[in-house]
Formats: structure tokens, C-alpha cells, sequence
């Protein structure tokens, strides 16, 4: 799913990378949900990216299709409106819930995933601190805040959303106190920079700047 995303960002078709169909192992729904729901999260994202046609993979034995991919997210969700890197186990994630949106946001039309949305913002809301920002294993993360603004912008909601200003702190402003003095951005504050972070937290920035000039979404 994130080669897809890379190639297609660069104008090309992911269905043809040297004679090989990078769409096709997504057809199969068991081998994508394997690893918990990363899989059909990424597996969304990647094939709306530019609009691929669902594809078939041989051999497959349950046959993929977007609407299953969106039923295992809404089967997943927790009481408490987050999602987590497991189906079943392990505690509610910031991260894997922001991304449960971002994948969602593209079917907000279907009144299940309307009602899964809200209360997956709800949570957000919920779980920023004082700062403006999330923690994820008990530390504030640059990471964290990245991808819930990234969620936000793919859902159209403001960032100076009231939902998401604490203490007259905004997510954009909590992102950037993360910028290292030597270039890219900390993982938590006061670390160096850090490759991981400094990805993210540049492309929720690509994110805010197509949402402020009235682009499609990050992974459109």
C-alpha cells in the first residue's frame, strides 16, 4: 500500500510498475487483514489514492472489496470511538484511530461510517492534552499530532476547529513546537531530529497547505 501511494503520487499507474500489478495482492482480504487493521487501512487509502479499480488477486480465498475493508474498520472500532493496531487486544490508539478516519473519510456517505467518524472525533478530542497535542505510549508525540491533523484535513474539519483548540492552543502550533534547531522535527521534545517524524510531520504540513488552498486531501 505505501509503494502504491509513492508511485502514484509521482503521476504513475501502480497497476503497471515494470510489467508487475502493485494493486493486485490488495484483492485478497485475509492476507491485507492479517496484521491487524493497518491492513485495511493502508489497503483504502492506497486504492483512492487515484481512483483504482478493485482489484482481483488470484488464488484469493475471500475476495477483497472496499466495502469489506470499511466494514472490518467499523467492526473494529471501540466502545470508546478509537481504534487499535489489533481487532481484538491491546489498548485505543491516537495514531491507528486518526488513520481509521483518514481511510473512512472517502465513504462518509454511508451513514454507519458517518456515526463511526464522529465518535472516532469524539475520542480525539478527547484524549489531547493541554498543549494542543496526543501522547501514544504515555509520551507526547509529534507523530500523534501529525496524523490527527492529517485526519482532520482529509475530513474537511478546520483546524481551529473548537474541538480541537486547548487552552487556545491549535494542532498546527503543537506540530511545529516539535521543530528540531538543526532541521526536521523531534519525535518528543527536546530529542534531535528524527527521520520518522520529520516524514509525518511533513506531510501533515502538505496536508494543511492543500486544505488552506482548497486542494484534494493528502492522498488524493
Amino acid at each position: 500500500s505505501r509503494v502504491i501511494l509513492g508511485v502514484s503520487a509521482l503521476g504513475r499507474d501502480a497497476r503497471n510498475v515494470a510489467g508487475y500489478d502493485l494493486t493486485a495482492p490488495l484483492g485478497d482480504f485475509e492476507k491485507t487483514c492479517w496484521q491487524g487493521i493497518n491492513g485495511p487501512i493502508w489497503a483504502l487509502i492506497a486504492l483512492d489514492s487515484m481512483g483504482y479499480p478493485m482489484p482481483v488477486c488470484a488464488g484469493a480465498a475471500v475476495p477483497a472489496t472496499r466495502q469489506k475493508y470499511v466494514d472490518r474498520l467499523l467492526d473494529t472500532q471501540r466502545e470508546n470511538g478509537g481504534w487499535g493496531i489489533s481487532a481484538s487486544a491491546g489498548s485505543t490508539d491516537v495514531d491507528m484511530t486518526a488513520m481509521a478516519l483518514q481511510a473512512l473519510a472517502n465513504y462518509a456517505g454511508q451513514p454507519e461510517v458517518t456515526t463511526a467518524i464522529e465518535k472516532g472525533l469524539v475520542f480525539l478530542s478527547g484524549a489531547q492534552d493541554g498543549a494542543g497535542g496526543f501522547s501514544s505510549f504515555g509520551a507526547a508525540s509529534s507523530e500523534s499530532t501529525a496524523q490527527v491533523i492529517v485526519a482532520l484535513c482529509a475530513l474537511g474539519i478546520d483546524l481551529a476547529d473548537a474541538r480541537f483548540v486547548k487552552n487556545g492552543h491549535t494542532l498546527t502550533e503543537n506540530l511545529l513546537s516539535f521543530a528540531a534547531p538543526g532541521g526536521g522535527f523531534c519525535h518528543t521534545a527536546g530529542d534531535g531530529g528524527n527521520q520518522m517524524a520529520s516524514e509525518q510531520a511533513l506531510y501533515a504540513l502538505a496536508a494543511v497547505q492543500r486544505a488552506q488552498t482548497g486542494m484534494p486531501g493528502l492522498y488524493n
